[in-house]
């Protein structure tokens, strides 16, 4: 009965976790093509994206994100099938583990660049909203 109470909240995860992959995945194909996404909203998506903290050992940030949205919809789908509390558990702490990548990203944009990217602020907003209903959830499934 809590599955079908309770749907919602995973499919919003679920569809944020969609939304997050598409962004990331897009700024991952922007870095292998070595461009720079236009830049509306925020400026200075050039200096976030060529800085020396868009990278880790070569590796797109972007594409860790990719991944870490990739995985979470994966878990997600799995737990709309079946509810199982160590599922619920890995969602909740990828969210936390995520939440806290974010904040620190978020303070190197901020404090360390002193220029905003739209897109990551986007990927760090989604990721809090995963993490807040996260919490809903494993209070839900405890």
């Amino acid at each position: 009965m809590k599955l079908i109470k309770n749907n919602y909240i995973l499919l919003s995860i679920l569809l944020l976790s969609f939304l997050g992959f598409l962004d990331a995945t897009y700024l991952t194909i922007l870095h292998y093509k070595n461009a720079i996404p236009p830049c509306s909203l925020a400026h200075g998506c050039d200096k976030v994206l060529t800085s020396s903290f868009s990278t880790i050992n070569g590796v797109p940030i972007a594409l860790i994100g990719s991944v870490f949205y990739l995985l979470l919809i994966i878990l997600l789908v799995s737990l709309i099938e079946k509810v199982r509390k160590s599922i619920v558990r890995a969602v909740f702490i990828m969210a936390s583990v995520g939440t806290l990548a974010s904040f620190f990203l978020i303070y190197i944009q901020f404090a360390v660049i002193h220029a905003l990217c739209q897109y990551c602020l986007a990927s760090e907003a989604i990721t809090f909203l995963i993490f807040i209903m996260g919490i809903y959830l494993l209070r839900v499934y405890k």
